[in-house]
């Protein structure tokens, strides 16, 4: 009976987690097209309202997938609220572990690219984002 129960329950969680009515995205697939390397970043900010920019390093004509929410995209992003990016020159970007006035982040990082992507403009791009 207690195998019974707990299979019910678990069919119960798939289910309910599975989306039908759309396609789930979790990755944005970032393309650097440039001779340079790059810092993929996001922009955050803690209780206190300092800002940091964080991100990886993208290689040279290099590919990486990066995931901004720990779910569905389409279940976090809209076209009223965009996801903002921004490309930073790896020769000058601030150490993500302190945070700063945000009024600083363009003084501490060189500022290549910043795009503000709604889920329409991800979804016209087919969740691709390619730089220069």
């Amino acid at each position: 009976m207690k195998q019974t129960m707990l299979m019910l329950a678990c069919l119960m969680l798939m289910a309910s987690t599975c989306r039908k009515d759309e396609e789930c995205h979790s990755n944005i697939k970032f393309e650097n097209q440039s001779e340079q390397e790059v810092i993929f970043a996001l922009l955050f900010t803690d209780i206190e309202g300092k800002c940091v920019l964080s991100g990886e390093k993208v290689m040279r004509n290099d590919i990486c997938n990066f995931r901004p929410y720990n779910s569905c995209i389409e279940n976090n992003l809209s076209n009223d609220n965009p996801l903002d990016i921004y490309i930073i020159d790896i020769d000058k970007y601030n150490n993500p572990v302190l945070f700063y006035d945000c009024d600083s982040v363009p003084i501490k990082n060189r500022i290549l690219k910043q795009y503000s992507l709604t889920l329409d403009d991800l979804k016209k791009n087919d969740f691709t984002l390619t730089y220069p």
